[in-house]
């Protein structure tokens, strides 16, 4: 069982580098996200476990989602070449869930920095 799932490990990794190198919304997701990560982790620092954790989580639900979104759309370009209402709605969908955890994101950055400077400025 175990060598028939480290068989199927290099398709993953295929897939990795093909988003990498073809995809412009995944590889501005995956740059744009860790140069922002890299820049909250610092202004924050040092992080708790958690803020560690809801951080990579917030950035890995963001490139999934994302992975998932280029998938749809590949498909149904290749499946469904011309333009059709229900087409460009499951597009849409697809987008939708990359936005939503974008602002799963958006909140997890703001409750770190939020509570790192706040009281700061609120001492003011």
């Amino acid at each position: 069982m175990i060598k028939r799932i480290l068989r199927r490990f290099p398709h993953a990794l295929r897939g990795l580098r093909g988003a990498l190198r073809v995809d412009f919304s995944f590889r501005t997701q995956w740059y744009g996200g860790l140069l922002i990560t890299g820049i909250i982790a610092a202004l924050a620092w040092p992080l708790s476990s958690t803020e560690a954790l809801f951080l990579a989580l917030g950035f890995a639900l963001i490139l999934i989602t994302e992975l998932q979104n280029s998938s749809v759309e590949a498909a149904l370009n290749h499946l469904h070449p011309e333009r059709h209402t229900a087409v460009g709605y499951s597009k849409d969908l697809a987008a939708a869930a990359v936005l939503v955890a974008g602002f799963f994101y958006v909140v997890v950055v703001s409750t770190i920095l939020g509570s790192r400077f706040l009281p700061t400025l609120l001492s003011y």
